[in-house]
């Protein structure tokens, strides 16, 4: 065997590594991999996190520690979802040992050198999509939209999409190619240059991606041109979104029940020392030609029935949610670990979690402290949870005996889930579930980690929320009343951008990373970013039409005004709103109001410039009328790397459904264009 080493005896249990498991792709394919495997009798344990490690925080490297307690001792083959794993040095650290070990490594899309690489034969399904068109449709002017120029990907389905016509005899014309950068906005500017163009419009348009022919449909809509009767629409890939969109989009998915086979198949062979394993396994994809190409009509029927599924589906969401919430409240109000392991059997019915074993670490469930050791070193104590018994203390236990517990959760699945419990970078415990992943519901299993990792840094952060308490308190009484003066002296509008603001600040804070305590004084200090206005007259802060010259700089000058307000005063909070009231009217390229760039900009001013232009466009101004939150959204997208922060629009990108529902809490009564 030339990847991995060799295996020398016939254990047959394997490992799995993946992260950002409640999107559904991912769940997707460890549940139809774990169920192949328990058919041929392995046994599968996974571990996970739930962040995808890009960000290298501290959070983040506090949840890659779920890794080292992979057993590779008891493993036959250690399967990396490479796609989801952002940090790079892990993946191959956690290859590397398993190579020490002789343990083969099966690497998911992403090639890693020395590992079996398993990837979508995305060309041939890009070729077979460009021969249907031909064959099927009888298309004779096809245009193209690939990713990125330069992007080894994209040239390469751009070189299947110059063969194919050559294989046709079609006319390859240059201006039938267009980049869209893998990304919906870019497509839809290369479209309009295809309708723009000198050249007879095209029979179809072909993307390289899904992304992008959705974006390609919706332009053309609106256009007034009719996907496929006026023109063919395609895509490939086969992602989520493909299933919420009309036309339903002709497509190549990664089809994970195949991929589940082609994975097992080779190790199979492995475990019975076959000689003739490729390194690189091509797995096909799955064509599907429905409504974008005309092959089938559009099922009214089936798209109300699909739409009552997604329906009930977040229906049931949003009540696991309520009582999640409620989980924490009680929590908090009795500050015990006995409300959370007591009360934790009453809310499994979300994810449907049938058993599970609860590990707390020792030292910070007995005295509050951290212990600076490796989670390999620390003691845990085991809540064992099997049918109605739970709750129990069952004994202190250390890693080596770790293993032995796990295999009671293995039942008739022979799968069981691992993930890390943290918090401002400390692991606080470990959950591990008897896996049936087709059963389980994966966005309720997000939301049940969020509140164990939510309710046990509440139980041990009481002193810290003291402290900042006692920091607010320390406000000035003159910068809370000039707050309070501002607030009050605007309209019910400008009160809820305020509201609005600080809850976004406060998502886009979290998810960069910060500390529950810092995403606190992030949001406060949010509040006030707008606090030199009060020196502006009202007169040209509500005026409706275009300002005059001078009339623009005196509303630039609101930041330096705010910023005087604010230099002086003590404490994190005041600090922190002084930069932001100085800065938030920067750019990243330099354009601001004060021409600072990059990251001489605060991050905390990155987040709210976000934050603010972003209820800007959606809300109701003297001189407009409020953008829809879509249109913000892709306004704020294109704008990446030019007006925002990249890194906080990838943030902003992730966690915009929570955008969405702060919104709909503390909407504007006014219709949005």
């Amino acid at each position: 065997m030339k990847n991995g080493g060799t295996i020398m005896t016939q254990k047959k249990k394997i490992a799995i590594c993946a992260t950002s498991i409640h999107q559904r792709s991912v769940h997707r394919m460890m549940s139809e991999l774990g169920s192949e495997a328990a058919k041929r009798g392995y046994d599968v344990q996974i571990f996970a996190s739930l962040s995808d490690l890009y960000h290298h925080s501290e959070n983040e490297r506090a949840q890659s520690q779920v890794f080292e307690l992979i057993p590779y001792d008891e493993i036959c083959a250690l399967i990396l979802f490479s796609e989801t794993i952002k940090d790079d040095n892990l993946r191959n650290q956690l290859a590397k040992h398993a190579k020490q070990k002789g343990i083969p490594v099966f690497s998911h899309k992403q090639f890693m050198s020395g590992c079996y690489h398993f990837h979508y034969d995305s060309e041939h399904a890009l070729a077979d999509i460009l021969r249907h068109l031909i064959e099927i449709h009888h298309c004779k002017r096809i245009n193209f939209i690939t990713g990125i120029k330069g992007n080894d990907i994209a040239e390469g389905r751009t070189q299947v999409y110059r063969e194919i016509l050559k294989e046709y005899d079609y006319p390859i014309e240059e201006e039938r190619i267009g980049y869209g950068d893998f990304w919906g906005e870019p497509a839809k500017t290369a479209a309009e240059s295809f309708l723009m163009s000198n050249l007879p419009l095209p029979d179809a348009i072909v993307c390289a991606n899904d992304a992008m022919a959705i974006g390609v449909t919706d332009y053309l809509a609106e256009k007034g041109i009719r996907v496929p009767k006026d023109m063919i629409v395609t895509g490939l890939g086969g992602i989520e979104a493909r299933q919420y969109h009309l036309p339903l989009l002709t497509t190549a998915i990664y089809d994970a029940s195949l991929s589940s086979i082609y994975f097992m198949n080779t190790l199979d062979a492995l475990m019975e020392n076959s000689r003739n394993v490729p390194a690189s396994i091509a797995i096909p994809c799955k064509n599907v030609y429905t409504e974008s190409c005309g092959c089938i009509e559009h099922d009214t029927h089936e798209a109300e029935k699909h739409l009552m599924q997604t329906y009930l589906q977040l229906e049931r969401e949003r009540q696991y949610s309520h009582a999640t919430h409620d989980f924490v409240n009680n929590i908090n109000a009795e500050g015990t670990f006995s409300a959370l392991t007591d009360g934790l059997p009453n809310y499994l019915w979300g994810p449907q979690v049938t058993e599970y074993n609860l590990y707390l670490d020792a030292a910070f469930a007995l005295s509050g402290k951290w212990e600076d050791k490796s989670i390999t070193e620390r003691q845990f104590i085991l809540f064992h949870q099997k049918k109605k018994q739970c709750g129990q203390i069952k004994k202190l236990l250390r890693y080596q005996e770790y293993t032995d517990q796990e295999r009671n959760l293995y039942g008739e699945s022979h799968q069981i889930l691992t993930i890390p419990l943290n918090v401002e970078g400390h692991i606080y415990g470990i959950f591990s579930m008897n896996y049936q992943g087709t059963q389980i519901n994966h966005e309720c299993l997000y939301e049940l980690i969020m509140t164990l990792n939510s309710a046990l840094h509440s139980i041990h952060s009481q002193k810290d929320l003291l402290r900042v308490s006692r920091q607010l308190n320390e406000l000035s009484e003159q910068t809370i009343q000039s707050l309070a003066e501002i607030v009050e002296a605007k309209s019910e509008f400008t009160g809820l951008h305020v509201k609005r603001v600080s809850e976004y600040t406060r998502i886009l804070a979290e998810a960069m990373g910060y500390s529950p305590e810092k995403v606190n004084i992030i949001r406060i200090a949010s509040m006030m970013h707008d606090i030199g206005k009060i020196n502006i007259p009202s007169s040209i802060l509500e005026k409706p039409g275009k300002l005059t010259d001078e009339e623009f700089e005196i509303i630039k000058g609101h930041v330096t005004d705010g910023g005087k307000m604010l230099q002086n005063a003590s404490g994190e909070i005041m600090e922190t709103a002084y930069k932001i009231a100085l800065q938030h009217h920067e750019k990243w390229n330099g354009t601001g109001y004060l021409g600072m760039a990059g990251e001489e900009i605060a991050l905390e001013s990155r987040i709210v410039a976000l934050a603010d232009v972003f209820d800007a466009l959606v809300s109701k101004r003297p001189y407009k009328k409020p953008f829809t939150a879509q249109r913000a959204f892709e306004i704020i997208t294109q704008d990446s790397g030019t007006h925002f922060d990249p890194q906080v629009v990838n943030a902003f990108r992730s966690h915009f459904d929570r955008f969405l529902q702060v919104l709909a809490s503390y909407e504007d009564q006014e219709e949005a264009i």
